[in-house]
């Protein structure tokens, strides 16, 4: 399950017409669409990556036209981003996708009974619990 996880997000997708993105893209696209006149810093601690990673990411998505930056009048110093008419378009088109895709699991996951729904439920539980003791390390 996690190589699948893992290959899924080394392949880029099409969120808005003409435009393949990157998992790391599209989830910097997701973070400023949900955090709208964020920073740098602001943004790396909301994805949980450096700030040099988080600027070169912003980098490639300024040069696609997905965002643009601001610097606001109370503070020049401070660079804040959001999304352009294009991003806003990729954003809206991550969502259809995870809905779309979720959906189908949504269904199935339905069609068990309460008690089998309790296991799953338990299972995922615990295995995230124990996945947790890694970062523990």
């Amino acid at each position: 399950m996690f190589e699948i996880y893992n290959l899924l997000n080394k392949k880029p997708k099409e969120y808005v017409s003409g435009m393949l993105l990157y998992y790391s893209e599209i989830h910097m696209i997701e973070a400023i669409g949900r955090h709208q006149d964020t920073n740098l810093t602001e943004l790396a601690g909301i994805l949980n990556i450096t700030k040099g990673t988080a600027s070169k990411t912003i980098a490639k998505l300024g040069s696609k036209g997905l965002i643009c930056k601001f610097q606001r009048e109370d503070n020049k110093k401070e660079v804040h981003f959001r999304l352009t008419e294009l991003g806003q378009l990729a954003f809206e088109g991550h969502y259809r996708y995870h809905e779309s895709r979720s959906s189908d699991i949504d269904r199935d996951f339905d069609s068990y009974s309460p008690d089998e729904q309790k296991l799953i439920l338990h299972f995922i539980e615990r295995y995230t619990e124990e996945l947790s003791r890694y970062l523990e390390e």
